[in-house]
């Protein structure tokens, strides 16, 4: 039986960022409803992120949209998209640990509610839907 040679073709190709499309940053949301998401346990407890404006964000280390100081949290560990009114979902990218959604693992995606938890390494999340909520400034 004649041996293959390796392929080198992952080690030479290059990402075109003009192939992929990019990530919604603001879906269908009512205005009057603010959705968040807060660190619970792990590093950077107490933390909260402001998701409101709707869209998908991604969750995992440097450069992520919600960005955690997890190591055992992947690169481009999961997803939150929030498409409209109830379309709230978690999607695991095939992280090395995985995702988990009120204690059980997540393999593709889940529909998110108003306070479920979202374990992604040894950090814990809790996602929020406030609806009927006012926007405060802060000086």
């Amino acid at each position: 039986m004649k041996k293959e040679k390796p392929s080198h073709f992952a080690e030479t190709t290059q990402f075109d960022p003009r192939q992929s499309r990019p990530r919604l940053k603001e879906g269908l949301i009512q205005q009057d409803t603010g959705i968040f998401l807060r660190i619970e346990q792990g590093p950077g407890a107490g933390q909260v992120f402001t998701l409101s404006p709707g869209g998908v964000y991604l969750i995992g280390r440097d450069g992520a949209d919600i960005a955690l100081e997890d190591e055992k949290v992947s690169r481009k560990h999961a997803e939150i998209g929030l498409y409209g009114p109830g379309a709230f979902l978690v999607r695991d990218l095939a992280s090395t640990n995985g995702t988990r959604l009120n204690g059980k693992r997540i393999t593709d995606k889940a529909k998110l509610a108003h306070w479920d938890e979202i374990r992604v390494g040894d950090t814990v999340l809790r996602f929020a839907v406030v609806e009927g909520s006012v926007a405060v400034a802060v000086s």
